[in-house]
């Protein structure tokens, strides 16, 4: 299958630019895209690990592009820029689009309410290629948590990155035409200048970024300009200047740059770009598409100019040897990069040199030894890897949808071998059955509207359910009608037997209200209250008698977000005591002592709260003394918590150390929305959730003013430790007590509190 040949009318008056050059099929590089998508689809079934095959992508799409705009440029032939454009993106929004309404109907279908404005969110950012900004949005709020690695549009991310890129790099590649003309130096030199600058000043950033935030700098196109960037200074490298015959010849009219565009080289993360060679009498024939029949042709476009056979620099053996060096160098980078970044390396930083170095490495090869019978391009050229390298695109495009719902289907964290081979047996049926959609549309019968056309009416398809999915998902509240009571909401009344019939109504809080559960904090301490170091890594919030009266008792609470959810039930025994409370909290930020803190910034912190609880003299202090685990041995103290709270005991301030909460390895809020309350993986075993003894009783044994507080048996029955309790979701994701619950818990916290201090 390929797109009609169309041949553009020459101006009247005007000297016809001549075509292109007849140019090598290079299967290598079809068969690189082949290693780069099984590396990818291997590695996000099976494993956590970044592959680096989506980098590898990046370079070669940019090798392409650049390569193409190059020979057209070179020879005189016009951009047609917005043709282009159109063609490109007309082309890769069809399987896109077909995609995106799939995961809209297994969004509607299978995913939980409460991910349903996530999901459209990234939905339309896929539809306009900035999903990446969205993921990289998502990434650095920490009360967004890790939503963003679970979701079915997050692949969607690479090729948002790309889409930019290819509007972004035809344009520098023109001004460096426009440039190179008006200063004589030509386009390659000022094209090396630009693409150099680009790399240097991208790679420099994407260092800095990563160290700082790695979650949002994965995300970033700012942090992956250098890997295009490396693409196209190897097309530069390795392609030949080429004389253009005729370099007075004025450019084509918006009739003839319509046809005459360049082929959309360096498309998404693995499409295809197969093409016809191009006879003189139809120049302008376009390149084929992912999974055309078997009857089409199979050439490849050949960006890089072999060096001539004779060289003057070199003996030809010296060539093919380093040809075939080269090769099989940059192959075993590119298979050995998922392997050498382990769990702490951040990504892409300098580590993603590897595989696209690898990947620099493996073009520069096949240009210096095409035919070397010992070349990586012969392992290249296999079938196998060139069906899957036709198939790319689509395989990639299906598999991480594909593998996100199977998840959320089965209630599993790992796929089995014969799963994941079904996952990827679906994707390539589903990329034969949209791969005439590669086309834009135009291969469809009927179907003979224009690109710009085509692009159109593809976004309105998506557009049009995505916004009537938008207003149902916004309007929808199941529990709207039903009064908020304690009947209605018992919650931990349940379990401390003070009911016995709880009602069926609609459980909550609901996912529109799953934001505003972080905990009653109270409000902000005013400016000049805030202690120093507190106000510049954490926050400082007080809850104080409502009547204005002086307080019966202070205290602080200092941890991070599991204590600022404990604030909603002791804001409730603070009002019903007269109390006073002060807390001091940084998110990710257990109190422990400063050396034993996870990072040097929350060492910083503990220290200030520390001296700040100290200074305030209060009547108790109140923590978080243990660390729950998603896997076993399920429960530890915090490290370094006695030497943390040895100050307060020093000074006779009393420290009650709360137990922590269950937490599990899955969101539970999710999980009872997709299964419902009752379903075995929302009601975990209480066994494989914490200890059998709390393991702060014996370290509050050793001192007399450390007191240990257990809410676990308003939070776990005696088998098992349920996502709602009392019609109320206990969890609002994976590890967080929803502020809901915990109001039921306050006659809990402040009887406890009050007998363990002496206070009743």
């Amino acid at each position: 299958m390929t797109f009609p040949t169309a041949t553009a009318p020459a101006s009247p008056g005007t000297v016809p630019a001549a075509p292109a050059p007849r140019v090598r099929h290079r299967a290598d590089l079809q068969g690189l895209r082949g290693v780069a998508v099984l590396l990818v689809v291997v590695f996000h079934v099976w494993t956590e690990k970044v592959s680096g095959g989506v980098d590898v992508f990046f370079v070669l799409s940019a090798f392409l592009l650049t390569g193409s705009f190059l020979r057209r440029i070179e020879h005189g032939r016009p951009l047609g820029l917005p043709a282009y454009w159109a063609r490109t993106f007309a082309r890769l929004l069809g399987p896109v689009a077909v995609m995106l309404l799939a995961v809209l109907a297994a969004m509607l279908a299978v995913f939980p309410p409460s991910r349903w404005a996530e999901l459209l969110s990234q939905a339309w950012g896929s539809l306009f290629y900035v999903v990446n900004w969205v993921l990289a949005a998502q990434a650095v709020d920490y009360y967004a948590g890790n939503t963003a690695a679970t979701t079915p549009l997050q692949h969607m991310w690479s090729l948002s990155v790309q889409g930019q890129v290819f509007l972004v790099w035809p344009l520098l590649l023109a001004g460096a035409a426009w440039a190179g003309r008006r200063t004589g130096a030509g386009v390659r030199p000022v094209a090396w200048a630009v693409f150099g600058a680009v790399f240097a000043g991208s790679l420099a950033w994407s260092v800095a970024a990563t160290a700082s935030g790695p979650e949002a700098a994965y995300f970033s196109t700012l942090t992956r300009l250098w890997e295009f960037a490396l693409g196209s200074l190897t097309a530069l490298a390795l392609t030949r200047p080429a004389r253009r015959q005729d370099s007075t010849a004025p450019a084509a009219p918006p009739s003839a740059a319509r046809t005459a565009a360049p082929p959309p080289a360096g498309t998404a993360p693995g499409t295809p770009q197969r093409g016809l060679r191009t006879p003189p009498q139809a120049p302008r024939t376009l390149p084929q598409v992912v999974g055309a029949p078997p009857q089409a042709p199979r050439t490849l476009p050949q960006v890089v100019g072999t060096p001539p056979q004779a060289s003057g620099v070199a003996p030809e053996a010296l060539r093919v040897g380093l040809g075939v060096l080269l090769g099989w160098t940059g192959l075993a980078a590119i298979l050995a990069t998922p392997f050498l970044i382990g769990p702490e390396a951040r990504f892409p930083g300098t580590v993603a040199l590897a595989p696209t170095l690898g990947a620099a490495a493996v073009l520069a090869g096949g240009a210096l030894a095409p035919e070397a019978r010992a070349g990586a391009g012969r392992v290249l050229s296999l079938a196998p890897l060139q069906w899957f390298g036709d198939r790319a695109y689509g395989i990639y495009l299906w598999h991480w949808p594909l593998l996100i719902t199977y998840l959320l289907v089965t209630a599993r964290d790992s796929v089995p071998v014969t799963h994941g081979l079904g996952i990827l047996a679906a994707s390539v049926a589903l990329t034969r059955a949209t791969a005439l959609l590669l086309a834009g549309w135009r291969a469809l019968p009927g179907i003979r509207a224009g690109h710009g056309v085509r692009l159109a009416a593809t976004g309105l398809i998506v557009a049009v359910p995505l916004t009537g999915a938008h207003s149902y998902t916004t309007l929808r509240d199941p529990a709207a009608g039903v009064e908020r009571t304690a009947a209605n909401y018992p919650g931990a009344a349940v379990l401390r037997g003070d009911v016995t019939e709880v009602p069926d109504v609609p459980i909550i809080p609901t996912g529109a209200e799953r934001e505003q559960q972080w905990g009653d904090t109270g409000t902000r301490c005013d400016t000049g209250e805030v202690p120093p170091g507190i106000g510049e890594l954490g926050n400082c919030w007080v809850i104080a008698p409502e009547d204005g009266s002086a307080p019966d008792r202070t205290l602080v609470v200092l941890g991070d977000s599991h204590a600022q959810q404990l604030l909603t039930p002791i804001h409730r025994a603070a009002d019903a005591q007269g109390w006073r409370v002060v807390s001091y909290l940084r998110m990710a930020c257990r109190y422990t002592a400063a050396s034993a803190s996870p990072d040097e910034e929350c060492g910083e912190f503990n220290a200030a709260a520390r001296d700040a609880a100290l200074a305030a003299d209060p009547d108790a202090v109140v923590t978080i003394g243990t660390l729950s685990l998603p896997e076993a041995p399920h429960e530890q103290l915090v490290e370094g918590y006695e030497d943390g709270v040895r100050p307060f005991l020093d000074a006779g301030i009393p420290v009650l150390g709360f137990r922590d909460n269950p937490r599990f390895s899955f969101s539970m809020f999710a999980c009872v929305e997709t299964y419902g309350p009752d379903h075995d993986r929302c009601n975990p075993p209480r066994s494989e959730s914490l200890l059998p003894v709390n393991p702060l009783e014996a370290l509050a044994a050793r001192h007399e003013e450390l007191h240990s507080i257990d809410l676990t048996d308003r939070l776990c029955t005696e088998d098992v430790c349920p996502g709602v309790i009392g019609n109320i979701q206990v969890y609002m994701d994976l590890d967080h007590v929803t502020s809901a619950y915990g109001e039921t818990l306050a006659p809990d916290v402040e009887q406890r509190m009050t007998e363990t201090l002496g206070w009743a």
